[in-house]
């Protein structure tokens, strides 16, 4: 089902994401502040926040432009329904989240080793990082799927809003998630 594209529609729709971005980034933001202790008392777990917030972004981007894209060809019906499409979407999301993020607990490790920052061992290191990304691939991938149907339903382009959308969500999800995988593993 072809959708009519104008310039307003799409500035409407992106500029209004945006702004709700911007407002759950700063509240990232504090959730980040709140966890200077942990920050200080484990030093070296602040090396691998970066790459695991810049990791959820792209794995949960990707999935929303296949997402936007098989809905808008029709591929990917728009039903709340675990349908073949989107059960290997979330998969392969899955899969990467958790390969991604033991590699960068790993890559952490080795750049505490070579800066002597390092405070917290290897495995503790890979334990959070993949305890956090995958409960944050967890959140995030189904998050994915209902926002990316529900623009869709609602007449929206998944493109201009789920994108954005989850790479900000991801964000504080994944802050979040650290911040749970820190308390369960030290």
């Amino acid at each position: 089902m072809a959708r009519a594209v104008d310039v307003r529609s799409v500035v409407v729709q992106g500029l209004s994401i945006l702004v709700i971005c911007a407002f759950i980034e700063l509240g990232a933001g504090i959730i980040l502040v709140g966890m200077t202790d942990y920050f200080t008392a484990l030093l070296g777990l602040i090396v691998m926040v970066p790459p695991l917030l810049g990791l959820r972004g792209n794995i949960n981007g990707a999935l929303a432009s296949r997402l936007g894209t098989g809905l808008n060809t029709g591929m990917i019906k728009p039903r709340l329904k675990l349908s073949q499409g989107i059960k290997i979407n979330l998969a392969s999301s899955l899969i990467l989240s958790i390969i991604a993020s033991a590699m960068i607990g790993v890559f952490s490790f080795v750049v505490n080793l070579i800066t002597g920052a390092q405070i917290i061992g290897l495995i503790q290191l890979v334990s959070i990082a993949v305890l956090a990304g995958l409960m944050s691939g967890l959140i995030l991938a189904s998050l994915t799927v209902l926002v990316a149907i529900f623009a869709f339903k609602r007449g929206w382009d998944p493109d201009n809003l789920t994108a954005p959308f989850m790479a900000t969500v991801g964000d504080f999800v994944t802050i979040l998630c650290i911040y749970l995988a820190v308390f369960l593993v030290i």
